[in-house]
């Protein structure tokens, strides 16, 4: 066949590829798409007609009846008819208002566990001048299938107390989100009857506490891998707050607490936690710092490293562990096992929390800190001194084991540079020195690296980088 006969061919017919994939394969993509768009590809042709109703992750949006009419609550209604009872995998319900469709909430819940839901995610947040109030349905403590539970409790929902057996058989992971004190009481229920629980999210808003309230938060998990706890109360006396979290917690793994006044932590059988956040950054923002309430801050701090000595990756955002204006009367446990340590948010008045930390850290190798981020302590700046002050006798760890040491934030200022020259005059199996400057220009970050690298060194295999 010649040219001419080939361009005389009518043109080959264009292949629908994705059509022609298995269903399983069509609904896995569709499932990426928000509900909705989902549901318009019923229009695409007569292979697609149906497939929405077999797509595993629902995510529907719900406005009550005073902000759309209902409209949006008709539109879940006929979605869940029409999808008839295949399975959902994952089952995410927005509410943005409860006033209206309090009564059809539930079903819709129980819709979803009836289609044997493994993941569910239930969202509500609503006005303050909402009226109604919704009871979250007793089947869902007792779901066969459920094994990830993600609840987002506004200032209108009441969590039913959970049946005292046979509850949540599978569910290994649980992210609570609450608002207000009144929740403590009644969702302390779920942390101690999940027999499968790996991963336990905790996230509460305490409000305005009063000042001797006291708030006690139970946590019971023997499976439980993962803790994270982030805990914010708008004003409170610090010295005065009596906020327990007791956690039974044997297998624990991994912890992550963040709050602005610091509860008193026990965490009994935490004997395989290996990774620990403490993050403390927001204390005393809007408080002057006064050293009852700080001696106070120590001592719970105190108690909880008792409880994480056996840790080994540590970070820390803890401001009262350097703070300059009390006197530093501190008993810290010796952290042995501790092979990774990152302070951040080092206050720049004080280098105690470095020191500090080096003397309890005996086989310490990887060290990571920022400095001059800020002064966490809220005193006038001219009262503070900027001074490195090394230790009276050298950490074990610098002497025989530290081999990393990373700085971001360095200035080089005069106290910085003899913090690092103490740092390689004493480290004796260093074997890299990383500084990351902060706010300076490259020429006198040129002159700050010539001037450290002329510093004497304890160990002869020791690389200084710099960046800039």
């Amino acid at each position: 066949m010649d040219s001419n006969s080939k361009s005389m061919c009518p043109r080959a017919r264009t292949v629908d590829r994705i059509s022609a994939l298995p269903d399983a394969i069509i609904c896995h993509i569709l499932s990426f798409l928000p509900t909705s768009d989902a549901v318009t590809t019923c229009f695409l042709s007569n292979r697609w007609k149906n497939m929405w109703t077999l797509v595993p992750t629902v995510e529907l949006i719900v406005l009550s009846t005073a902000w759309d009419s209902g409209g949006t609550a008709a539109y879940v209604d006929r979605y869940l008819l029409f999808r008839g009872s295949s399975n959902i995998h994952k089952f995410h319900l927005c509410c943005v208002d409860l006033d209206g469709i309090v009564g059809r909430i539930n079903g819709w819940i129980c819709t979803a566990l009836r289609r044997n839901v493994v993941e569910l995610h239930l969202e509500f947040d609503e006005r303050d001048d909402s009226h109604e109030f919704l009871v979250l349905p007793q089947d869902l403590f007792v779901c066969k299938t459920l094994e990830t539970l993600k609840l987002s409790l506004g200032e209108h929902v009441t969590a039913v107390a959970p049946p005292t057996s046979n509850c949540f058989p599978r569910l290994k992971s649980l992210h609570i989100t609450f608002d207000f004190p009144k929740y403590v009481e009644q969702i302390e229920k779920l942390f101690s009857c999940c027999p499968a629980l790996e991963d336990l999210v905790v996230d509460g808003d305490l409000g305005w506490l009063e000042e001797n309230q006291v708030l006690n938060v139970t946590i019971s998990a023997p499976k439980l891998k993962r803790l994270k706890i982030y805990l914010f109360a708008h004003a409170m006396t610090l010295g005065e707050n009596k906020i327990f979290v007791n956690a039974d917690v044997p297998s624990l793994e991994d912890l992550d607490l963040t709050e602005n006044f610091l509860a008193s932590y026990c965490l009994k059988g935490a004997k395989s936690l290996t990774n620990a956040k403490i993050d403390f950054s927001v204390m005393r923002e809007e408080d002057e710092g006064h050293p009852a309430d700080v001696l106070a801050d120590v001592d719970r701090v105190q108690r909880l490293f008792a409880e994480i000595s056996n840790v080994k990756h540590l970070s820390l955002v803890v401001p009262v562990l350097g703070d300059p204006h009390i006197e530093y009367q501190c008993s810290l446990p010796t952290f042995n096992h501790l092979n990774q340590l990152e302070l951040n948010h080092l206050a720049c008045c004080s280098w105690k929390s470095l020191t500090n930390m080096l003397k309890i850290t005996p086989n310490l190798e990887n060290l990571l800190f920022a400095v001059n981020i800020k002064c966490d302590a809220a005193h006038d700046e001219d009262e503070l001194e900027h001074k490195w002050s090394p230790p009276e006798l050298v950490p074990v760890c610098l002497s025989s084991c530290l081999k990393t040491i990373c700085i971001s934030g360095f200035k080089g200022g005069s106290d910085e540079m003899e913090m690092v020259e103490y740092l390689l005059e004493h480290s004796q199996l260093l074997n890299e020195l990383k500084i990351l400057t902060f706010d300076m220009e490259f020429d006198d970050a040129l002159e700050v690296l010539m001037e450290i690298i002329l510093f004497p060194r304890a160990s002869n295999t020791c690389e200084i980088q710099c960046f800039n």
